[in-house]
């Protein structure tokens, strides 16, 4: 046996073959619909039309009346929205006018978001010690395993009030990141004034030098 490649000789097709016959499906005349594949044109546009509707509705799915983009809503109230948190109890965003509030998007299997994390705990833990007039909140995606999301706050001991933003029927993000515009990137953090405004938003993991200078600037913003 050998592995030398099977060649063979084809014949030469007749004059008459060659001509440029637009019912000979043998022949390329380089047109959609021509041509060997020819025949597949149709199936294969019809194909893409549907992968393009579907991936619009894919990016459309989370429209929310009256939700618009974090960039559009910086320096406007924030939504009153409420978190449940993970041991049962609710959590008012209006109920914290008075405190910058930090507002972090996170999931489980992000790890950006996991390096971030412990961070924000730090920060937590000195506005505590300091009586400061901060609250951290953690907002756990949609898209998370539950069980996942409850483990890793576990295992990080992490104590700022954290829940999942799952109070919904509806399919996609859940209604508190829809509410806020954020872009579905973690971590991804809004930063609101004591006034209630929004004063600012962050991108990427925070640490807690970067978080201490978001806060002052979202409370000097207030003043």
């Amino acid at each position: 046996m050998t592995n030398d490649p099977v060649t063979r000789t084809l014949p030469v097709p007749e004059a008459s073959a060659l001509a440029d016959d637009p019912d000979d499906t043998a022949v390329d005349h380089g047109r959609v619909g021509y041509g060997r594949l020819g025949r597949f044109s149709p199936l294969v546009l019809g194909v893409l039309l549907l992968l393009v509707v579907a991936g619009t509705w894919w990016v459309q799915r989370d429209a929310r009346p009256g939700a618009a983009p974090l960039g559009q809503i910086t320096g406007e109230p924030a939504p009153d929205v409420t978190l449940t948190l993970l041991d049962g109890s609710s959590l008012r965003l209006a109920d914290l006018r008075g405190d910058v509030v930090v507002l972090n998007f996170w999931a489980s299997w992000c790890a950006p978001c996991r390096e971030e994390m412990p961070e924000l705990q730090t920060y937590w833990d000195e506005a505590q010690r300091n009586g400061e007039q901060t609250t951290i909140i953690g907002v756990g995606v949609r898209t998370d395993v539950n069980q996942d999301a409850r483990d890793f706050v576990e295992a990080g001991s992490f104590t700022y009030p954290i829940g999942r933003d799952t109070d919904t029927d509806r399919p996609g993000i859940g209604p508190i990141e829809a509410a806020f515009g954020v872009p579905s990137a973690y971590p991804s953090t809004v930063l609101i004034g004591p006034d209630g405004t929004v004063s600012g938003f962050h991108l990427g993991p925070l640490t807690t030098e970067r978080l201490r200078w978001l806060v002052d600037e979202a409370r000097k913003g207030s003043g």
